[in-house]
């Protein structure tokens, strides 16, 4: 009996005839490991009606499982052969009316997704699964968390280090706006690591697969991301200091400090994230009351 091919040399194989290679400067270590994208499908909960967008999805292993499950998919993808390789693999394929296919940049810019992901997301309720390009894996999850109509859930692989950079404690040397953003968007944790013969080519350090489950209150933070990446510039500022370099008047600031029960010496690096939603409510009026309560009833 002939054994069955491996996804390695099913991935090799397939680029070969396509005549790609992996590409370093686009960060391309593509998911090779059957275990780990069943991973990443059971923790995404999902099925039939699901609507999926997925950013990189390379020679289409974990779009195949997607589609497999009855979802339908939303595949973003920048590199222009793989791009032409998917469009044929899936053209044949009962399930390819369930895709979209986009080529072009997932990140349109710093703060905002692609446009088709915008548009995608504007349809309904949407879920991120995907194995991220490690070059931009914290913007697309943290645009895809923050971003009006943003994704409900998401469950991406990430750089080990990146991941234990965003579920970081407040106040821990790894705390910072990347950290608050994302804890203000909602409740992640890391749910398996991979090493790194789970990827071709094999990376040089661990990944994690990430999940992320988005608070509706984020719904009420408009702007935050950007006020929290402008307020942390000053991090090891006390509160009130660091406010006025932010365009507050003195006595304004004094005065939300004290009003907030919060102690006059402490730092921007030591907020908590319901105590940065609070100060925020500060500067957007609709991001008021409610809004802090439902973070810190979180516990985040």
């Amino acid at each position: 009996m002939t054994k069955p091919m491996s996804l390695r040399e099913q991935l090799r194989l397939a680029l070969t005839a396509a005549g790609l290679a992996p590409n370093h400067r686009l960060g391309q270590n593509f998911m090779v490991d059957g275990g780990a994208l069943d991973t990443l499908i059971r923790h995404a909960e999902i099925g039939p009606g699901s609507r999926v967008v997925e950013i990189g999805p390379g020679t289409g292993f974990l779009t195949q499982r997607l589609l497999g499950q009855g979802a339908t998919v939303c595949a973003v993808e920048l590199d222009s052969g793989l791009h032409a390789y998917l469009g044929k693999h899936f053209l044949a394929q009962r399930e390819a009316e369930h895709l979209q296919l986009v080529h072009g940049d997932a990140l349109a810019g710093k703060t905002a997704l692609h446009p088709a992901i915008v548009s995608f997301a504007k349809q309904g309720p949407w879920k991120l699964v995907s194995n991220l390009p490690y070059d931009i894996s914290i913007p697309a999850l943290l645009n895809a968390l923050t971003m009006a109509d943003g994704a409900s859930k998401a469950v991406v692989t990430v750089q080990w280090e990146a991941a234990q950079r965003l579920i970081s404690p407040a106040g821990s040397n790894s705390w910072g706006a990347t950290a608050a953003v994302a804890q203000a968007a909602g409740r992640g944790e890391v749910v398996a690591k991979l090493p790194p013969r789970c990827f071709y080519p094999p990376p040089r350090v661990d990944s994690a697969v990430l999940m992320w489950q988005r608070q509706p209150a984020m719904d009420r933070l408009e702007g935050f991301a950007g006020w929290c990446r402008h307020l942390f510039s000053y991090r090891r500022k006390r509160l009130s200091r660091a406010l006025r370099d932010c365009g507050w008047p003195r006595d304004s600031a004094t005065t939300l400090v004290s009003a907030l029960g919060l102690a006059e010496d402490l730092r921007v690096e030591q907020l908590t994230v319901a105590q940065l939603a609070q100060v925020y409510g500060a500067y957007n009026p609709t991001a008021t009351g409610d809004t802090a309560d439902t973070v810190h009833e979180k516990g985040l």
